[in-house]
Parts: structure tokens; C-alpha cells; sequence
């Protein structure tokens, strides 16, 4: 559903100063000079600042969700979702900059009361479509039957926040050589979850969460 105008340039114009500086330092009187309007009339469009901080962070989040939640419903193998998936995350990540700043600014900011509102009706989301996909591909036989599909699918984000927080000094880091491009760096992303770490002839290999509990001394 289509936003009025006026909406849509409030939350445009909200996106960008969350985007900057968080939510605790913008005021609505902020929002209203740079969207163009009264601050009567936010309260037109949304209840209070924390309504209209929920909306952009659900309107910045929206696409991701979609792209993956149709990605379920193609007729593509699972690596070829896989692939696409990452591709369209990244090339969204860079056209849409100040929305991702705010996305990942969320994540990060541990000590928001917002924190559980915002994970789970917004990213949970986006979490289930990506872990669907993972999980499809081990239904298929198509990825080990080991797997865990939320930890790849957090381990998948998490790269991808990496270089995009990080991406300008990446390329004076030892051993990056061309994954500072983005499309390069998303392609090792992929086959390194896909192939792992091991060579092809190896036996499998147990693992287990007693083996990184910390030894008495």
C-alpha cells in the first residue's frame, strides 16, 4: 500500500536523521523542517516519535524480506537463491546507504528499549524468509544435512555488516586482496559458507559447545 505524500516524506526525511545521529538525538521539530511540514502534522501520520521511528525501521527492512520471502517461491535450486539473495542484499546495502546505517545502527545499539519491539516484528521477519532458505536447501539435499540454518543465516548477516561498516579499510587488511569489491567479497562469502573449511576428502568432523567451555586451571 502507497504512502500519502506528506508520510512518505516524514519518513523519508526521518530515515536520513535517524540514520545520522539515532533516535534519542533527533526531535520531531528536526524531522518536520527537513521533511517540509508542521509538527502538527506528523501527528497526522503517526502516534508519537516512537511509532514513526518503528515505521522507518519497518519500511527499511520491508525489501529484504520481500526479495527473499519470493526468492522461497522460485524454481531455482537453492545455491542459485542463495547467490541471489546476497547479491541483492549488497547492491541494496550501497544504493540505499543511510537506510542501512540506520538498520545496522539498531542492531548494534544493544541497550535500546526498542531492542525487542524492533527484532521481533521487524527483523524476525527478514530472520525467518533467510533461515527458510537455508533450511530448504537442507530439505533438498542440497546443503549438509548439519547444517544449522539460524546460525548461517545470522553468520551470512553478520558478514555482510562487516563490510559494509569496515569497507573502507578493508583493503589495508593482510590477506583481502580483491574481496574489497563487493561482488567479489560476496562471492567468498557464499562459497565459503557452501564449502566450508574443509577439503572435499575429509571425513566429518564433530563439534560441540563442551569443547569451547573454558577449562578449570
Amino acid at each position: 500500500m502507497s504512502l500519502p505524500a506528506g508520510a512518505r516524506s516524514i519518513l523519508d526525511a526521518a530515515a536520513s536523521l535517524f540514520s545520522r545521529t539515532g533516535f534519542d538525538a533527533v526531535s520531531l521539530s528536526e524531522i518536520a523542517s527537513r521533511a517540509g511540514v508542521c509538527k502538527a502534522n506528523i501527528f497526522h501520520h503517526f502516534d508519537s516519535k516512537e511509532a514513526l521511528y518503528l515505521d522507518v525501521m519497518r519500511e527499511a527492512c520491508k525489501c529484504h524480506a520481500e526479495f527473499a520471502e519470493q526468492l522461497l517461491l522460485e524454481p531455482l535450486s537453492s545455491t542459485e537463491k542463495l547467490l541471489r539473495l546476497v547479491e541483492f542484499e549488497f547492491h541494496d546495502m550501497f544504493e540505499n546507504e543511510a537506510r542501512t546505517q540506520l538498520i545496522f545502527r539498531e542492531v548494534l545499539n544493544a541497550g535500546s528499549g526498542k531492542g525487542r519491539e524492533i527484532a521481533e516484528n521487524i527483523f524476525q521477519r527478514n530472520c525467518n524468509a533467510v533461515i527458510a532458505l537455508f533450511q530448504e536447501g537442507v530439505d533438498r539435499g542440497e546443503f549438509r544435512s548439519e547444517l544449522d540454518p539460524g546460525i548461517a543465516a545470522w553468520m551470512l548477516g553478520a558478514s555482510e555488516m562487516m563490510f559494509f561498516q569496515n569497507r573502507n579499510i578493508l583493503s589495508h587488511m593482510p590477506g583481502m586482496g580483491n574481496a574489497t569489491v563487493p561482488a567479489e567479497y560476496a562471492a567468498k562469502v557464499v562459497k565459503t559458507l557452501l564449502y566450508g573449511l574443509l577439503p572435499d576428502n575429509a571425513d566429518g568432523v564433530a563439534v560441540d559447545a563442551a569443547q569451547f567451555q573454558r577449562k578449570p586451571t
